[in-house]
């Protein structure tokens, strides 16, 4: 029969290699020492533990390591990771955040379509352009060039279209069209049009207060910004949005 540092020695190597079932000479060789050691049964309960002999603890030794190895074994069954191995974790709750209410678009006071202003002589544009202050010399000789300035024409109109947004200025000289700008229009509100054009040196913007009537409409220059400040530029635009009233055309 093994002696207890045979057993000892079978069941520490064993374990040290790690394996997924107990080998059997060891188990049987430990069943065996189990059957031929006497007990003693005592109904005293002792205060502590006595000491434990050699061959108990490596009895004790190979139950631990096969109860070991089967809970390890059930453990790795893929049905038992995916019962309570974790807890699920929890959704995390997002407060919601009331939106900000949007602004209201602002819409147009009046109708989308043509508007035509009031007819006026091309002889008092060329009065204007020689009777206004702010235009040098060289400015007043290049606007007198101008098609709106020429003394063989007669009569000068201007008109602004405004098409979802979309928003058109120019004029017609004796019933022939020019377009001077485009624009994105916008209203600020019920009496303030903001005309925003886009060019290669930048964006222009300009203000324009309005007065609806019906099919109406009278335009007062607010503020007009100009290609490095340009005089010229200037005088066009007051000639343009002050040639009103402007007339919805049908």
């Amino acid at each position: 029969m093994s002696d207890d540092r045979t057993i000892e020695r079978s069941a520490r190597a064993w374990l040290e290699l790690g394996p997924t079932q107990a080998p059997d000479h060891a188990v049987e060789a430990a069943l065996r020492t189990i059957d031929t050691t006497s007990q003693e049964r005592d109904l005293r309960i002792p205060w502590r533990f006595p000491t434990v002999n050699p061959l108990a603890r490596v009895v004790v030794l190979v139950t631990v390591a096969i109860f070991a190895v089967g809970a390890g074994l059930y453990l790795m069954r893929p049905d038992a990771l995916k019962v309570g191995t974790q807890p699920s974790p929890s959704a995390t709750v997002v407060p919601s955040v009331p939106l900000a209410p949007q602004s209201s678009v602002q819409r147009a006071p009046f109708a989308d379509g043509t508007y035509v202003g009031r007819a006026v002589k091309i002889s008092d544009i060329i009065a204007m352009i020689n009777s206004t202050s702010y235009l040098s010399a060289s400015e007043k000789a290049n606007l007198l060039t101008a098609p709106f300035a020429q003394p063989d024409k007669s009569t000068f109109n201007a008109y602004f279209e405004l098409i979802d947004r979309a928003y058109t200025i120019g004029f017609t000289i004796d019933g022939v069209s020019e377009v001077d700008a485009r624009a994105t229009a916008s209203f600020l509100d019920a009496h303030t049009l903001l005309l925003q054009e886009n060019l290669l040196g930048g964006p222009l913007q300009t203000r324009v207060g309005i007065t609806v009537e019906g099919n109406t409409v009278t335009m007062t220059l607010l503020s007009h910004e100009t290609p490095g400040g340009s005089a010229t530029d200037r005088f066009v635009g007051e000639l343009l949005y002050g040639s009103g009233p402007f007339i919805r055309r049908p």
